[in-house]
């Protein structure tokens, strides 16, 4: 090899290295950039949030043994302690990630970076569905807890079923007021819920009204047949955390489960169903400051309270004097002590 080929391999090499060594750096700057470390923690929120997911999901089925006494209570409460410490320590994650972005965002022109402002929506929306999915699993846990509490209505209680329904009602205790302001209705949508023109309605009062039917005569031999069967065929639950959870007669009819406001607004629409105007639900105040529901009417100067939450004749209060049938009346002992207000299709009378 001369010298003109050994100087020309030389400098050959030299430019490789020196190629490399520039390669090299501007790799090394390109992973510190600032919009690669908020795709990694964008990255990072995303696989937390989806083991989060899974997790939730666990403690929904984890709920669901219990309920169904699969698994025992040291079972069901070591799982849903570990559950709950790995969801803590990823929200704690989560929390970090979300706090270097917040640094990334001080350290650079936001305003112009439109990546940025696509990775903060996408955590708002993620934050969004992720609400959503909690608030489902909140509202089937009340489904599960209503749907036991009637499977379970003939069976006598014991300890460990007392506790699980415990449980249950700290459940819509806690999210009780999420519910109610999904189910919370205006005066005029109340009133709705009066509806003699319902098809569930209309094909309940046509099986039992006899052919000719008159009002001052056929009413309340056909209301009575009506009561029965609205007795064996709905389970009527009281539940004692205050919940809003309106049914139409429908979904009554499809489940054959009711609480003592859902029943008395199908009684009342059946009873307009059947010419009677006068009949209204009542919602009182009892002497435990709980609420109840009934239906009221007058037929013939006879006046009525028809209370499908209780055992006893259909005739079980009636009085001539509408006073005295208010204060005779008894629901478990406990009197009444106000009312709070009453309603039908076409009135609504607010007595607080």
């Amino acid at each position: 090899m001369n010298f003109e080929s050994l100087q020309t391999l030389i400098i050959i090499s030299i430019i490789i290295v020196f190629g490399v060594a520039i390669t090299i750096v501007n790799l090394k700057k390109k992973i510190t950039l600032p919009i690669n470390k908020e795709q990694n923690s964008w990255q990072k929120i995303e696989n937390l949030n989806s083991q989060k997911k899974e997790l939730l999901k666990k403690k929904e089925e984890l709920a669901l043994k219990y309920s169904t006494k699969s698994i025992t209570d040291n079972e069901y409460e070591n799982t849903l302690k570990y559950v709950n410490n790995e969801i803590t320590k990823i929200d704690s994650e989560i929390n970090i990630e979300v706090n270097k972005l917040t640094e990334l965002q001080k350290n650079q022109d936001t305003s112009s970076d439109l990546r940025f402002q696509t990775i903060k929506l996408k955590g708002e929306l993620n934050e969004t569905k992720m609400e959503k999915e909690n608030l489902k699993n909140r509202v089937k846990e009340l489904e599960d807890f209503i749907k036991n509490l009637s499977a379970n209505k003939n069976a006598s209680p014991s300890i460990k079923d007392n506790l699980q329904n415990k449980y249950y009602e700290q459940i819509l205790e806690k999210y009780k007021e999420l519910i109610n302001e999904e189910e919370r209705k205006t005066i005029s949508q109340i009133k709705e819920t009066i509806n003699p023109f319902d098809l569930s309605i209309k094909s309940i009062v046509a099986k039992y009204k006899p052919i000719g039917y008159d009002y001052s005569k056929d009413y309340i031999d056909t209301l009575r047949k009506i009561y029965a069967f609205l007795k064996s065929e709905i389970d009527v639950i009281k539940i004692d955390v205050r919940v809003l959870y309106w049914c139409d007669a429908t979904t009554i009819l499809k489940n054959k489960l009711a609480d003592d406001q859902d029943i008395s607004a199908l009684l009342c629409s059946i009873m307009h169903g059947l010419n009677d105007l006068e009949v209204m639900v009542w919602v009182v105040l009892l002497d435990d400051d709980k609420p109840h529901s009934f239906v009221k009417t007058k037929y013939k100067n006879q006046h009525y309270i028809f209370d499908l939450t209780q055992k006893g004749p259909f005739e079980m209060f009636v009085n001539t004097n509408e006073k005295k049938l208010i204060e005779d009346y008894r629901y478990n002992g406990l009197k009444i002590k106000k009312t709070i207000y009453k309603y039908n299709q076409n009135n609504y009378i607010d007595n607080e």
